[in-house]
């Protein structure tokens, strides 16, 4: 009773799902490359510590455009009143039609919460 149908769906997603990690895996010996380069670069001008001890700068994650989430926190606070920074942050996560189940994500945007609370306290004070 095999289903052909869904079988050549899935064969199909797991070929397109390798071909990316191939592709991924194709950028990755090419940023090697050129980290090698850098390095011997490094090297070349003096540079005395391991090339390896130079932390990764990760890319900047943008959730928000400017003054969304302080608009999306008054909106909060006139539905909900005066609440955690987590129950706002979930209502901002619903508002956005984000995953409230995701705990990591849940955790960064009561961060942001936070920190845009900090942020107009001391704008308020000046």
């Amino acid at each position: 009773m095999a289903e052909t149908h869904v079988i050549s769906a899935l064969v199909a997603k797991r070929a397109a799902l390798a071909g990316q990690m191939l592709d991924l895996d194709k950028q990755k010996a090419a940023l090697r490359v050129q980290l090698g380069h850098i390095d011997h670069t490094l090297a070349i001008f003096g540079y005395g510590d391991p090339p390896r001890d130079i932390k990764p700068k990760l890319p900047k994650v943008y959730r928000f455009k400017r003054r969304e989430l302080p608009r999306l926190m008054g909106d909060a606070k006139r539905e909900l009143g005066e609440v955690t920074n987590k129950a706002v942050a979930l209502y901002v996560m619903v508002a956005k039609g984000w995953d409230a189940d995701d705990a990591d994500l849940v955790r960064k945007v009561t961060d942001s919460v936070k920190s845009a609370k900090n942020w107009q306290s001391r704008s308020a004070h000046r």
